[in-house]
């Protein structure tokens, strides 16, 4: 049974680190990614399940989400969500190595992340030394060992002949030059140590999936002494963070009504007086958020039940204060947007405030059962990949020049330098609606894209679709020449008499 895991193990490692080597080494970002994340997590389940006989539900769930996020390399072009769904998929990834064997999901913990980073890469590495030391020995006949050494030695026999006899039959070398011109050039020793770095990657995932047979959760040492702060203490800082929050939330709600004061009489308007604190309310949100954790983990145990419930309500009334605090921010957002435009970070920043709002609310329903439990930090984990997973799968430069150029027929402004940084996703829809610019603006535009250039043609593992539409968008446009560069009368070399 050994053997076999053994061969399972080694050709799904071996296969993966091969293509991953082939699409990923020296390649433009496309589909070669999510291929190579399925062909990885697929190598991880065949193992276990050859092994186990079973795929557990919780590493189904990562490995799947992975690969959710990884399909953003093949529809988007925008290079630091690419760079924050690498490290995802890495942390994803590394999750499953660490908690593989567990049955259900309720069993995982928040506190398991802060462990992946150091954990999971020497786990896999372990498992990689553990399975190239045992390998010799895991065959059990010598007719099997045989077979092992003959079967390499006659590969490297066959490359070796045909690339001898290639030069003298035709049929020889027409066949190896087209497939050489179809795989990848492996003669670069770059090229075979990457190969190496991802088979030690997945020969010690896949290792680990078919040898770990029971759970080897990271256990963290529980305190000796629980640290406390009294009811006391805990009333007095609810009660007065309670009182500067909903002050807050009052002059909020009247500046409804009126002007703030900052902006009466000083010619300020709302919309410039909106984009002062919405970085400032989303912190506070957070950090209040924090102390109600820190506060009903310090709860002491003589607390009375009357006073818990007191603290309770305090607490929830505190939540329910960042909630409207949250809101306010978020609109400060949006009259700051209807003000200087759409971007990608008050994008980013709403974002985060919808992730923070029903964090808030998981938070409160924890404090209305009366305890927080395990699963809170695995909620908080879930909402805030949950609300990145949409943001990597929405073309959002799309919509933010859409919303600009709404913005700009309205009040004729429309920032040309800003919409000429975004990356492919954008070009499609400013091409589309690159008439309804205002006039001064689209000739910025134009000449900002008449020198962008069109992509060379890209292998069939570089496939991008942004890439492709920004391709035809630009081929479709009738651009104004690319003006040369000038050179300035200083930058002149005299010549000698």
């Amino acid at each position: 049974m050994r053997s076999n895991n053994t061969t399972v193990i080694w050709l799904a490692a071996l296969g993966t680190a091969a293509l991953g080597a082939a699409i990923l080494f020296s390649a433009e970002a496309g589909i070669n990614w999510p291929i190579w994340v399925a062909a990885a997590s697929l190598s991880v389940i065949v193992a276990r399940y050859v092994a186990a006989k079973k795929v557990e539900s919780p590493l189904l769930i990562l490995l799947a989400w992975a690969l959710i996020l990884a399909v953003r390399f093949a529809i988007s072009d925008t290079p630091f969500i690419r760079a924050l769904i690498v490290l995802g998929d890495a942390m994803l990834l590394g999750l499953a190595m660490i908690t593989l064997g567990v049955a259900s999901w309720s069993d995982l913990s928040a506190k398991l992340l802060a462990a992946v980073p150091w954990l999971a890469p020497v786990r896999v590495l372990g498992g990689t030394a553990r399975e190239v030391t045992a390998t010799p020995r895991s065959f059990s006949s010598s007719r099997t060992r045989s077979l092992a050494i003959g079967g390499v030695l006659s590969v490297l026999m066959i490359v070796v002949l045909v690339g001898l006899l290639g030069s003298a039959d035709p049929v020889i070398s027409w066949s190896t030059d087209h497939i050489a011109a179809w795989l990848p050039d492996w003669s670069f020793p770059p090229r075979v140590l990457f190969f190496a770095f991802l088979l030690a990657l997945t020969l010690g995932a896949n290792s680990i999936a078919a040898r770990q047979m029971t759970p080897n959760i990271p256990r963290y040492p529980e305190l000796s002494v629980k640290p406390t702060l009294g009811v006391t203490e805990q009333r007095m800082l609810l009660w007065s963070s309670a009182v500067v929050l909903w002050l807050f939330v009052l002059l909020q709600a009247s500046y409804l009504v009126h002007s703030p004061p900052t902006a009466a009489g000083s010619g300020v308007t709302f919309a410039e007086f909106a984009r002062r604190g919405f970085g400032q309310l989303s912190f506070a949100a957070t950090l209040v958020g924090a102390i109600i954790l820190i506060l009903e983990y310090a709860r002491p145990f003589t607390a009375t039940e009357r006073e818990r419930a007191t603290l309770r309500h305090l607490e929830l009334a505190l939540i329910v204060a960042l909630e409207l605090i949250l809101v306010s921010a978020f609109r400060r957002v949006i009259l700051y947007e209807q003000a200087y435009g759409f971007t990608t970070a008050r994008l980013v920043a709403q974002a985060y405030m919808i992730a923070m709002g029903l964090a808030l609310v998981a938070l409160a329903l924890e404090i209305g059962r009366e305890r927080i439990s395990i699963a809170f930090g695995r909620r908080v984990a879930e909402i805030a990949l949950g609300v990145f997973t949409v943001l990597a799968l929405w073309n959002f430069e799309g919509w933010i020049v859409n919303r600009n150029i709404d913005r700009a027929q309205a009040t004729g402004k429309f920032d040309a330098m800003y919409a000429s940084r975004l990356s492919n996703d954008a070009i499609p829809t400013l091409v589309r609606r690159r008439a309804e610019i205002p006039q001064p603006a689209r000739d910025s535009v134009d000449l900002r894209f008449a020198c962008k250039r069109v992509s060379a043609e890209r292998r069939w593992f570089e496939w991008n679709r942004s890439v492709n539409l920004a391709e035809a968008a630009l081929r479709s446009w009738q651009r104004p020449p690319c003006p040369k560069p000038t050179v300035r009368s200083s930058e002149l070399t005299p010549v000698p008499d």
